[in-house]
């Protein structure tokens, strides 16, 4: 018996990369006036946050590469989005710390991202909502447990 192979197209990974896509060129469009875009956010919130104050730290918090994260953090510090200082514990690291500027535009930024979810999730319900949540987050964890 053999078994059949599903539509690329109607299977949920590519149907999560399709919505991520659509949310990030809707978000990118919107953040674009503020100077953000949606790879700098994630560093910014992490920053906010007290998650990690260093390159290494944020690389590691948001998976990507060292090189990626430099790049990022370079284009962040000349909009003048962060500033770098030396760290007096460790010679070789800098401590990332956010600007009047970015804590400013941030707001604007979380609720440019909260008007995408709105709009996406428009017709479920609340009940709906927090299933779906729950499933994208049983599926993260999934590929955490294997990567």
């Amino acid at each position: 018996m053999t078994r059949s192979v599903p539509d690329p197209s109607n299977v949920p990974s590519f149907l999560i990369k399709q919505v991520s896509r659509e949310l990030s060129r809707l978000a990118e469009t919107q953040l674009r006036p503020l100077g953000l875009g949606m790879a700098s956010l994630p560093v910014l919130e992490a920053v906010r946050q007290g998650k990690a104050t260093t390159q290494a730290e944020l690389a590691r918090l948001l998976r990507v590469e060292q090189p990626s994260m430099a790049q990022t953090l370079a284009r962040l510090e000349r909009d003048q989005l962060i500033r770098r200082s030396p760290d007096p514990q460790h010679p070789r690291a800098q401590r990332i710390e956010l600007t009047a500027l970015a804590l400013q535009r941030l707001p604007q930024a979380r609720e440019i991202l909260n008007e995408g979810n709105t709009r996406m999730l428009a017709d479920f319900s609340v009940d709906e909502t927090m299933r779906l949540t729950s499933f994208l987050q049983r599926l993260s964890a999934n590929l955490d447990r294997t990567g």
